[in-house]
């Protein structure tokens, strides 16, 4: 197993290691080491480090952002929203195997913040979900599409 260089460019580490390692196969490595050593580098990342990230991460591969996605779901840097980047992963995803894996964890989904995000992100999850067949995912996203539509309604209202 590659560790995450250390190199200036915390992004270029990052892409680096998920290249190093899109082989590694081995029973659970990924959910037992790489996600741990992935959540806690994102965790110490800088403001502008996590910008760096968020505006390059979108060109990655395929497969490369499927092995980071869970990652974001246990991050607590300030400065990212790891479900809003999980969805945004799921949205990239084309395989429908890495797709249905990932619909798994819609439900996460509602916890971005209320207001944080556009509602056409919510609208797209929906058609994502839709084309997957997972009805149970696809309530969710709706359940999260009213109550961000609720909100604006009522600030429309006022």
């Amino acid at each position: 197993m590659y560790q995450i260089p250390n190199i200036e460019d915390k992004t270029k580490a990052l892409y680096i290691y998920l290249k190093n390692n899109e082989s590694d196969n081995e029973g659970d490595s990924w959910y037992y080491h790489h996600n741990p050593t992935i959540v806690s580098y994102i965790n110490n990342l800088s403001k502008i480090d996590c910008e760096k990230l968020i505006s390059q991460i979108s060109d990655w591969e395929e497969s490369m952002l499927y092995n980071l996605a869970d990652s974001f779901l246990h991050i607590s840097n300030p400065n990212l929203d790891g479900y809003y980047l999980y969805g945004k992963i799921f949205l990239k995803i084309t395989n429908v195997e890495m797709g249905e894996y990932l619909v798994q964890n819609s439900h996460l989904l509602r916890s971005i913040a209320k207001g944080s995000q556009p509602i056409k992100f919510y609208l797209d999850l929906e058609k994502k979900i839709a084309l997957l067949n997972d009805s149970n995912a696809l309530e969710l996203v709706r359940l999260k599409i009213d109550e961000e539509t609720n909100d604006l309604n009522k600030y429309k209202l006022k």
